[in-house]
């Protein structure tokens, strides 16, 4: 019975816990309520902030539109885009209400020590078949730590060659000498520990990450390849009569040679800006909302099992580069622009790319082809081909002719008002 080994499996004991609500963060708003809370907050506050930079002009070396681009080429002003999007994000917090209500939503805290034992136990199944998969390829684990043992007392450092050496003959032996927790060696419970404080949630987040960017490329791609998609549609959701915005049908005036888009429209409502600035990142017909962000967002949670809390940071970043993308302002020294590729002017081109590949004739953006990502990566468009076939250079130069073009009908306007006015007072005379 001495010369017995006890292996991980006879040693092993896991404790017990007790579940409990986790406390909240604010005392007077539970956690769920605060996740739908703080994304429409975090919306506004970085709506406000540049907002604040566009009326003072700050930073108008970065600026990719001119003020009067903005006056000249969007469709809808900025009264009916904050109408509608304080509609849209009344509907989807009260959905979210109404889902919390239903599933009891709620994290639970109590079992971290269990859950981060379980963790161990995997890494220690998988440090056991280290020895056997280097034995597939020929090496000798045994004869590896040897060698390892000897390169580092070479290198003739204090403490050199005991770390190398007691990794391997953790790995080669994993329960030689004392030190157990719970039937493990402390190596193993710190590696678990680092899984299930950081990589578990990391992957989780990444499974986020890479589902709703998915899910937003391919519908916002479909409802610019699909004519149907982009003006006509009427899913059969309970939501027909919602994706009217619930406001009057908009009109252009004479001032635009674009006909006036129908009520009925889907993601043409999103394009009538052109000129895309921070709080007209959600502008968007409740329809168009409902695809992409509740159910989109839904299943992206769903399927990444991430809890309430980092739901939370989830969603408010999300929003917060939506509002971002959408700012008209490439600020060098903006953290949010720094994640990739998928940054202001990426998508700014996305909203500018019919005319860009018309030399800036007025057509309308339906037949757009180009970057379609949306929020994080680009990574569809890339294995797509959707990227626009543009060099920075190219692009630029197509932003300054446009910048030339309105402020050249800016003056054209002012010079007809200046002209009628006498015209007008000679008439009465």
């Amino acid at each position: 019975m001495n010369n017995q080994t006890t292996t991980a499996t006879e040693f092993t004991f896991f404790p017990s816990y007790n579940i409990k609500a986790v406390p909240r963060l604010v005392p007077w708003l539970s956690d769920f309520h605060l996740s739908l809370a703080l994304p429409v907050a975090a919306y506004w506050f970085m709506s406000l902030i540049f907002w604040y930079i566009d009326k003072k002009d700050y930073f108008s070396q970065y600026r990719l539109h001119t003020p009067e681009e903005f006056k000249q080429r969007n469709r809808v002003t900025a009264a009916e885009v904050l109408r509608s999007v304080l509609l849209q994000q009344a509907v989807q917090t009260a959905l979210g209400i109404f889902l919390g209500y239903v599933t009891e939503a709620g994290d639970l805290h109590g079992r971290e020590e269990y859950d981060i034992v379980v963790w161990a136990g995997r890494v220690h199944r998988t440090t056991k078949a280290i020895p056997w998969m280097l034995a597939l390829v020929g090496i000798d684990a045994k004869t590896l730590g040897h060698q390892l043992h000897l390169y580092t007392a070479s290198l003739n450092h204090p403490g050199a060659t005991e770390k190398p050496l007691a990794l391997m003959t953790s790995i080669i032996h994993p329960h030689l000498g004392d030190g157990l927790t719970y039937g493990f060696t402390s190596w193993e419970i710190s590696a678990a520990k680092i899984i299930y404080w950081f990589l578990e949630p990391a992957a989780r987040f990444g499974i986020a990450i890479f589902f709703s960017d998915s899910w937003q490329y391919f519908w916002h791609r479909a409802m610019h390849s699909n004519k149907w998609l982009y003006r006509k549609a009427s899913f059969p959701f309970p939501f027909p009569p919602l994706h009217l915005q619930l406001l009057p049908p908009q009109t252009n005036g004479d001032r635009s040679p674009h006909p006036p888009s129908r009520a009925g429209n889907v993601h043409a409502h999103h394009h009538k800006i052109y000129v895309p600035y921070a709080f007209g990142a959600f502008y968007n017909t409740l329809t168009e909302a409902f695809v992409f962000d509740t159910i989109g967002t839904t299943i992206s949670l769903m399927l990444s099992g991430l809890t309430i809390r980092q739901t939370m940071c989830f969603s408010t970043i999300s929003v917060l580069k939506g509002v971002d993308d959408h700012c008209g302002y490439r600020l060098p020294w903006d953290p949010l622009q720094w994640l990739g590729e998928q940054d202001t002017r990426f998508h700014d081109v996305h909203h500018q790319s019919r005319r860009i590949k018309n030399s800036l004739t007025d057509a309308a953006p339906a037949a757009t082809q180009s970057n379609y990502s949306q929020l994080y990566t680009t990574f569809w468009d890339h294995v797509c081909g959707t990227v626009l076939d543009k060099s920075e250079r190219e692009i630029e130069e197509l932003y300054a002719k446009g910048r030339v073009m309105a402020r050249e009908r800016a003056k054209a306007a002012d010079n007809v008002v200046v002209v009628a006015v006498p015209a007008a007072a000679a008439a009465v005379g």
